[in-house]
């Protein structure tokens, strides 16, 4: 074993397995094109997850508090708010 190396060759294989593994548990980030943001934002404020304020031309993501003055920033923030708070 080369001194500078401290973790065992058979802890180091397992510490990339679990990388791995969180690496496929992730959802995948897909492109999303305007027409698909603007359903998904449909959706959402149907479901009362945004909320719209009209005096500031910009949606609230509820759950955090974000506003967004763009569709597509606002479904990319939500994707992994919802990633990030299922962890």
């Amino acid at each position: 074993m080369d001194p500078t190396e401290t973790v065992p060759d058979y802890e180091r294989f397992e510490r990339e397995q679990i990388a791995q593994d969180r690496d496929r548990q992730r959802p995948d980030t897909v492109e999303i094109d305007e027409p698909r943001g603007r359903d998904v934002v449909t959706r959402l404020l149907a479901e009362g997850v945004v909320e719209p304020i009209p005096e500031q031309e910009v949606l609230q993501h509820i759950p955090s508090g974000k506003c967004f003055d763009s569709d597509l920033a606002l479904v990319y923030f939500h994707k992994g708010w919802e990633a990030g708070s299922e962890e």
